[in-house]
C-alpha cells in the first residue's frame, strides 16, 4: 500500500492545481466612449477574478481601431473572445460575461439649424447628422393637408428615433445574413415621407432584401403594420464591412519577404473595397514568412492573392523524399524538377532509377510522397493560385 503513495500524492496534488485555477471574469459593459485612437479591453470591461497583475495585463490588451469621430461600432461576446484567442489567451482561461452587446461610439451631436421648405411639390430638406446618416429635415411643406393619419411635424429628435429604428432593422438582418455581427457599418437616407410613415407604425420594424455578399450597394426593405394595413419602404443601404483586416504598414516590392513590421491587423477604411474574389488576411500568421507576390502600397489591404509561400527547393536541386507506410519510414534521395514553393505539389526524380514519384513540399529540401510512382499515380493536384 506504501508503495502506491507517491503516485497518489502526485495525483491529488494535480488535482489541487487544477481546482485552483481561475479563469478571468470579463464582463462587458453596454455603452463606451472611446478616450484613444485604438480600444484596449480595459475600456469595454472589467477585468475580474485574477491578480491584479494579471488583470491589468489583460485590461491593456489591443482589441481595434477606435471608430472615428462621430461613429458607432457594436461588438458581441464572441468578438470579444475571439480577439483574445488571437492575442494569445486560452478561450478556456476566459468568461466573458456582462452586456451581450458593446456600443462603441460617440453620441450623435443634437442639430440647431433646421431648414425650411416652402414650396408644396420641393423635396424634404436633407441634413446630415453626427452619425453619418442623412436625416430629412423637420419643416413641412406649407400647402401640405393634414389627414388626422400622417405625423406632421415631427421634431429633429423625433427623427431621429425613426432613423435609429430603421437603422436597427436593417442593420439586425445583414448581420443574421452575413454572420458578421458587431462589424457591419450602414448609410442611408430616410426621407421625409418615409420617417413619418415609421412614426405611424404600430408593430416592429422588419427587414429583408440584399445580396449576398451583403456589403456595398444593397436595396433593403422595410415592413411594419400601421393602423390602415401593412407598409413595405423600400431603401437604398451603403454597407460597409468593418471586419479587422491585414493592412500594409509601408511599401512592399515583389519577392519581399513579410515580416510584423510590414504588416498589421487593422479596422478597413471605407474606402476599401477588394473585388469578392479576393480572400482577406485576418491574422498575421497567414502572412508572416511568404513572400509578396506583387508591389504593396503603404495602407494598402493585403489579399490572400498578394503574398504567396516562399520558394524552398529549386529546379535540379537534391532533395530528400520521405515516404511512410504502415510505421515503415524510407528515405530517398531524388533531384527536383523544377522550383517549388512551401506546400507544392512536384516531381521528383530518383537518382539511383530515374524513376519519378509526386511529392508534397514540407520545407527547404524536404518532401513527402503521396502515393506511388508517377505511372500509377495520378497527375499531381495544381497548386493554389499564385503558387506557382
Amino acid at each position: 500500500m506504501t508503495k502506491h503513495f507517491p503516485i497518489l500524492a502526485t495525483l491529488s496534488l494535480a488535482v489541487l492545481l487544477c481546482s485552483t485555477a481561475v479563469a478571468a471574469d470579463i464582463v462587458l459593459r453596454e455603452k463606451v466612449t472611446p478616450v484613444k485612437s485604438v480600444i484596449v479591453l480595459g475600456d469595454i470591461a472589467d477585468v475580474q477574478g485574477v491578480s491584479e497583475a494579471e488583470a491589468q495585463r489583460l485590461s491593456l490588451t489591443p482589441l481595434w481601431v477606435a471608430p472615428p469621430v462621430g461613429e458607432k461600432r457594436f461588438v458581441s461576446r464572441q468578438q470579444v473572445r475571439d480577439v483574445l484567442v488571437s492575442r494569445g489567451y486560452s478561450a478556456s482561461d476566459l468568461s466573458v460575461q456582462g452586456s451581450p452587446r458593446v456600443t462603441i461610439g460617440w453620441d450623435p451631436t443634437p442639430k440647431t439649424a433646421i431648414q425650411s421648405v416652402e414650396a408644396t411639390e420641393a423635396p424634404s430638406a436633407i441634413a446630415s447628422n453626427s452619425m453619418g446618416f442623412r436625416v430629412p429635415s423637420t419643416a413641412m411643406t406649407t400647402g401640405t393637408k393634414s389627414t388626422g393619419v400622417r405625423k406632421a411635424g415631427l421634431t429633429e429628435a423625433e427623427r431621429q428615433r425613426q432613423t435609429e429604428a430603421a437603422r436597427d432593422a436593417i442593420l439586425r438582418h445583414l448581420e443574421n445574413e452575413s454572420r458578421k455581427f458587431g462589424l457591419i457599418e450602414i448609410d442611408f437616407t430616410l426621407i421625409g415621407r418615409f420617417a413619418d410613415l415609421v412614426a405611424e407604425r404600430t408593430s416592429d420594424i422588419t427587414a429583408f432584401g440584399g445580396k449576398s455578399p451583403w456589403t456595398g450597394r444593397q436595396t433593403v426593405t422595410l415592413a411594419f403594420e400601421t393602423e390602415k394595413g401593412p407598409v413595405e419602404v423600400p431603401l437604398s443601404v451603403e454597407v460597409f464591412d468593418r471586419t479587422p483586416v491585414l493592412v500594409a504598414k509601408r511599401s512592399l516590392i515583389r519577392g519581399q519577404l513579410i515580416t510584423a513590421a510590414d504588416v498589421a491587423i487593422e479596422t478597413p477604411s471605407r474606402d476599401a473595397r477588394p473585388s469578392t474574389n479576393q480572400v482577406r488576411i485576418h491574422s498575421l500568421e497567414d502572412a508572416l514568412g511568404r513572400e509578396a507576390a506583387r508591389n504593396v502600397r503603404e495602407g494598402e489591404i493585403v489579399t490572400n492573392d498578394m503574398c504567396v509561400a516562399p520558394q524552398v527547393i529549386s529546379r535540379n536541386e537534391i532533395v530528400e523524399v520521405v515516404s511512410a507506410s504502415g510505421g515503415i519510414v524510407i528515405r530517398r534521395q531524388c533531384k527536383s524538377t523544377g522550383d517549388a514553393r512551401l506546400g507544392d505539389v512536384v516531381e521528383v526524380e530518383l537518382l539511383d532509377s530515374k524513376q519519378r514519384l509526386v511529392a508534397r513540399v514540407m520545407g527547404p529540401g524536404k518532401l513527402a510522397t503521396l502515393g506511388s510512382s508517377l505511372q500509377n499515380a495520378t497527375a499531381p493536384n495544381p497548386a493554389p493560385a499564385g503558387y506557382r
